[in-house]
């Protein structure tokens, strides 16, 4: 079901990413609070200059295009931002394995251009925007501009106010916001920060809002979005397709 896939995702924290032997490390530079996800985004901030508030919201969206990619049958294609995310995780290449597995149970695989085409270009574009369309319905708001806002395989900005649908009468195929009514065990969808517009940084990872991590560890505090368009460390040419089958 799509609530218990979220929940799972929800409640993936990267702690396989952290060596044993670092775990005391981490914790005490990070904090106690979800020291592995802040390790994650640190790293991706450093590498790629990002502002650390900026790289634990995109790991947050990251999280939601998995979702989009293994709860429904069509081919997701992430933003450029969401695909550096996504390189950086598959490098940890046990942990990955380990979180397609328990977490997603299936296999979630990149599949890159190979050779640039017009052809191969406009599929991706119809991809991206399928995406985003998918992403308004599912979590009932407008992917945020500066993590979504530039595709992979283009410079140009098209992400646009998507038309948040209206909620389906009912049935096992109610868009995932709409599923978390408040009823049972789970929270409503009004207390769930995933399903509004975050620009704080805190989202719902338990990553909080700060992105000082001590030690010279943020790589710029400045301003809460990415600090550079530096494309280092991301292997795709010009478009990456997502996982599907």
């Amino acid at each position: 079901m799509k609530k218990d896939l979220w929940l799972r995702l929800r409640a993936y924290h990267f702690a396989g990413l952290v060596p044993p032997n670092l775990w005391d490390h981490v914790s005490e530079v990070f904090g106690s609070e979800d020291a592995s996800t802040r390790a994650f985004a640190n790293k991706i901030a450093r590498k790629h200059r990002w502002n650390g508030r900026f790289a634990l919201r995109a790991i947050n969206e990251y999280r939601k295009f998995v979702f989009l990619g293994v709860s429904g049958d069509s081919i997701v294609t992430p933003s450029k931002v969401i695909d550096i995310v996504w390189h950086e995780h598959l490098l940890f290449t046990r942990p990955y394995r380990e979180f397609c597995r328990d977490v997603l149970g299936r296999d979630f695989d990149h599949h890159p251009e190979l050779i640039p085409s017009d052809e191969q270009t406009g599929m991706y574009a119809l991809q991206f925007d399928a995406t985003l369309d998918r992403y308004a319905s599912e979590f009932h708001v407008t992917p945020p501009e500066d993590i979504w806002g530039t595709p992979k395989f283009t410079r140009t900005s098209t992400v646009t106010r998507r038309e948040v649908p209206v909620t389906p009468g009912g049935g096992a195929d109610l868009p995932l916001y709409a599923q978390f009514d408040g009823r049972g065990d789970h929270p409503s969808h009004h207390d769930m920060p995933e399903f509004h517009v975050d620009a704080s940084g805190g989202g719902f990872s338990g990553g909080g809002g700060g992105s000082d991590w001590g030690g010279g560890h943020d790589a710029d505090s400045s301003s809460d979005s990415g600090a550079s368009s530096n494309d280092g460390g991301s292997g795709c040419s010009s478009g990456c397709g997502g996982g599907g089958d």
